[in-house]
């Protein structure tokens, strides 16, 4: 392995030389939070031995798998929240951008605990599972994998949904995404066909697409019969992306159709109409996180087994719905 250089970490990091240089070294001349992010990446690159950061104030590590564009906000939330947490517990975040089981390494050597957000793949897991470190995980998980989880309500928040749309008189009710890789999403949609079981004349339809884009996706249903009143999408930008493209075929949100998001992002109020959607709890799951983390890290008990745990979203409504008719069938 090739030697690390401050300018490579500075270049990385987009600080100067002179920064990572006084940040290492202990002295003066930046702030606390550029420190952290110097001595975090430091550490991910091999340039610090874990020895070295366990000597400072002890620090849980939160490893980001990639940007992720759609979920950054709620990842920021959730950051926010440990970040709160851990601050009124002695402890330092440093935060890490990497899917690299090498670097991951080397962060967990140095590491109190681990918080693990979105998609990792297997070799990752094995390299946490080696180390020992407690480790939770913030997003979905593989089946009986042995590792705490916090998530949503994601199965339930879809049947509040289905419950929703029944009571306003939609029975052809669309479920709008792309990939049927993420877990979280496919919950929504078995939580929302589960609601629709309480009426004989409600069905779901997916409405999936790609880079055939939506107006394709949704216009291919008129082979397959009526068109939905309502359309659930797997979250909020691609509410926005939805409504958007709605407005464009000349449909009216929600006079000729229903549109429900999930997240409640910033975006879900920044479209006309505004988004009836699922307020996750984003910084809430952070600081449910770290304090299983931190029972995990203290605990001097035997260890109970992995745990799940799930915060419960809220409904959100706005204007983005249309009561077609009241009551069950």
């Amino acid at each position: 392995m090739k030697k690390i250089t401050l300018q490579e970490i500075a270049d990385q990091l987009g600080v100067s030389k002179f920064a990572v240089s006084r940040a290492l070294s202990g002295k003066d001349g930046v702030s606390g939070e550029t420190r952290e992010r110097i001595t975090a990446k430091a550490l991910e690159l091999g340039y610090l031995r874990a020895a070295d950061v366990a000597a400072m104030r002890p620090a849980i590590h939160i490893i980001f798998n990639d940007h992720d564009p759609v979920n950054s906000e709620l990842w920021m939330q959730m950051q926010n929240g440990i970040q709160r947490e851990a601050d009124s517990s002695g402890y330092q975040v440093q935060i890490h951008w990497t899917a690299e089981p090498e670097r991951v390494e080397n962060i967990a050597r140095a590491s109190a605990g681990i918080v693990l957000v979105g998609q990792h793949d297997v070799k990752t897991l094995a390299v946490l599972k080696a180390l020992g470190r407690p480790v939770v995980r913030l997003g979905w998980v593989l089946p009986l994998e042995q590792v705490d989880q916090v998530t949503g309500a994601d199965h339930e928040a879809g049947n509040a949904i289905g419950q929703y749309l029944i009571a306003r008189g939609h029975r052809r009710i669309g479920f709008v995404h792309g990939s049927r890789v993420l877990r979280g999403r496919m919950e929504r949609l078995f939580g929302l066909r589960e609601a629709l079981l309480t009426s004989d004349q409600a069905s779901v339809v997916e409405v999936q697409f790609g880079e055939e884009g939506f107006a394709n996706a949704f216009l291919a249903l008129k082979t397959e019969g009526e068109l939905p009143t309502a359309l659930f999408c797997a979250h909020d930008s691609l509410g926005v992306h939805v409504v958007s493209e709605l407005h464009r075929m000349g449909l009216r949100v929600p006079d000729d159709i229903s549109v429900v998001g999930y997240g409640d992002f910033a975006a879900a109020t920044q479209i006309s109409p505004p988004l009836t959607t699922v307020r996750l709890p984003g910084a809430d799951m952070g600081i449910a996180a770290f304090r299983l983390l931190l029972e995990r890290m203290n605990s001097n008990r035997p260890a109970l087994p992995p745990q799940r745990l799930m915060l419960v979203p809220q409904l959100v409504e706005r204007a983005s719905v249309r009561t077609l008719s009241q009551g069950l069938d």
